[in-house]
């Protein structure tokens, strides 16, 4: 697995990096300490990277401009957002943005680990308390909303429905391209068609519609 770990304070870096490592020994781990770098960091590996976990709050920049712009750069890089801002409207900009899930930085170690595994296999994260606040609050039936609803009836090629099953699963587009046997292109063609086809603008959404529409998603 690659990690990547954008965070301004190196004790939080160094506790991550320590705690990926000692999961997994194998795993390769690349940090950055400010937005300019973490910027270099995603055009350098966001491409191969299997997760970033990334501190909302840089210096230098405000909300979620940071997260923009790596959205931006690689719009398939999973992201679990690690912030101690619990905002409701924090929480629901990054998922609205795409982010495989939310975590406080309150949150203990256990917790943390578990939020890694269950994004890493194609969940979206948020934990309970936040969860069941949100709903009394009537915040994630507003994220809903504002999710932009498919069509009645969402017509997909068989290669186009694969391409969704393996997204439903977390896969990298490298690994779809690979089970595939597909060219980057091709794959990141079948992408867009999916997207547009559920009028999403990243997985999350698309994952999201594509289940209300009726395909046996998994989330």
């Amino acid at each position: 697995m690659k990690y990547l770990i954008v965070d301004d304070h190196a004790l939080v870096t160094t506790a991550l990096s320590m705690m990926l490592s000692d999961r997994e020994p194998d795993a390769e781990i690349h940090t950055a300490g400010s937005a300019e770098a973490a910027l270099r960091l995603i055009d350098q590996e966001g491409e191969s990277a299997d997760l970033l976990i990334l501190d909302l709050t840089m210096p230098g920049v405000t909300g979620t401009e940071l997260m923009e712009e790596i959205v931006r750069r690689q719009p398939m890089l999973k992201i679990l957002v690690v912030s101690g801002l619990v905002e409701k409207e924090s929480i629901m900009r990054v998922l609205q943005l795409g982010a495989a899930g939310f975590v406080p930085k309150s949150l203990d170690t256990d917790m943390l680990t578990g939020a890694i595994d269950f994004v890493l296999q194609g969940g979206v994260f948020i934990p309970s308390k936040l969860l069941s606040e949100g709903q009394r609050a009537g915040f994630f039936s507003e994220t809903a909303r504002g999710l932009r609803q498919p069509v009645e009836e969402v017509h997909l090629t068989e290669r186009q429905k694969e391409v969704l099953m393996l997204l439903a699963r977390g896969a990298p587009i490298k690994r779809i391209c690979l089970d595939l046997n597909l060219s980057e292109g091709t794959i990141k063609t079948h992408v867009s068609a999916i997207y547009r086809a559920f009028g999403a603008s990243n997985r999350t959404e698309a994952l999201l519609a594509a289940r209300r529409a009726g395909f046996d998603i998994e989330l």
